[in-house]
């Protein structure tokens, strides 16, 4: 699929949704929707707003990129260069009010109704050329968690582990959305360890979720220092084998729910109860970090070409893969070819999963 294929596939989506509800307008400012319609542009300046500073207005017929006077020259020259849209600006001094008559948006600008949820389905299902530039996130992120995980050390800080990987995604083009990182007791106590000034000691775990061309990839790693504790090796084992139960589960049109049905039997099974109980167990990923989330009641079902991450966790211990679900399988768009790998053995199928790196 090229990239006018992708557009048209893409509108045609969009179009569907606007004769369903009648509309002859759809308004597309998220920095999500934005990458999405465009093949991988961004439209924002602020990294900490998922508004941008350009939107785009679809009719039945035309797209339009709405911005100021600011930022026209950049996306005509740049990231809406050859994109087959026209172009309505205002002068960044003064308010935009837009003439619109039955219509909507992805984030309730200008008074319009917000068509959210309905929007973000329409990307569960990613096309050829998103496959390809998802696995170029993938491999990218794989990259620069394997070139930290490499250099750090027993004393560095925690601040520091984030600092250096922030450095190698943003060297590799790539946007860091999350960036965890506990060691020893802050990892046992807390699920998101957000980076601080405490050393490390023995054990460290390192969560990034990093953007590219729109699309996130979410992956998780641990590093040890000195022999391995029995108690720790166990419960990776076990955290892993929690994790191919979820694989083997996710395929097309099984319900999330079922999922994560099969997620908490495992725990049971590994002996580990309730630890389901104190985290989420991860979901569907692609311009958001997670789509929704997989619980008792999830109404969604998986479909085919949709990138999931599925993250279980035991205190101490964590796995986490961004895989995309297709025809054939579970391809995993996340690879760290370096890291120690074993062999998990579920359902008379074998995964392949990453293990803890044990360093001296």
């Amino acid at each position: 699929m090229n990239k006018n294929n992708e557009l048209s596939e893409k509108l045609r989506r969009l179009r569907g949704l606007m004769k369903a509800r009648r509309l002859q307008g759809l308004l597309l400012s998220t920095r999500a929707n934005f990458s999405w319609l465009t093949g991988g542009r961004s439209n924002h300046v602020r990294s900490d707003s998922e508004k941008g500073v350009a939107s785009l207005w679809v009719t039945p017929k035309v797209v339009e990129l709405w911005c100021n006077s600011i930022e026209e020259k950049r996306f005509q020259e740049e990231e809406a260069r050859g994109l087959p849209f026209s172009y309505r600006v205002h002068p960044w001094y003064e308010d935009f009010k837009p003439s619109y008559n039955k219509a909507a948006s992805d984030d309730g600008a200008y008074g319009l109704p917000s068509l959210k949820e309905e929007i973000s389905r329409l990307r569960w299902s990613l096309t050829r050329e998103e496959i390809l530039r998802y696995g170029k996130v993938g491999k990218l992120s794989g990259e620069a968690l394997e070139a930290v995980g490499g250099r750090v050390r027993k004393g560095w800080k925690e601040n520091q582990v984030a600092a250096e990987l922030s450095r190698e995604l943003v060297a590799r083009g790539l946007e860091a959305t999350v960036i965890l990182i506990g060691s020893d007791e802050r990892l046992k106590r807390y699920r998101h360890p957000i980076p601080t000034s405490r050393k490390i000691d023995r054990t460290v775990m390192m969560v990034i979720c990093a953007r590219g061309y729109g699309l996130i990839v979410n992956l998780t790693r641990l590093v040890h220092f000195g022999p391995m504790p029995l108690d720790l090796r166990l419960r990776h084992q076990a955290c892993l084998q929690v994790e191919c139960a979820m694989w083997a589960q996710t395929k097309a049109g099984v319900n999330a729910a079922d999922v994560f049905r099969a997620c908490v039997s495992e725990y049971n099974a590994q002996g580990y109860p309730g630890e389901w109980k104190k985290h989420h167990q991860g979901g569907p990923t692609g311009y958001d970090t997670r789509d929704y989330l997989a619980t008792p009641d999830c109404p969604h079902k998986l479909v085919e070409n949709q990138a999931v991450a599925w993250n279980p966790s035991i205190t101490g211990t964590k796995s986490e893969d961004t895989v995309l679900l297709t025809k054939k399988g579970l391809e995993v768009l996340t690879p760290t070819p370096n890291w120690p790998m074993v062999n998990v053995r579920h359902g008379g199928k074998g995964y392949r999963r990453p293990d803890i790196l044990i360093k001296n």
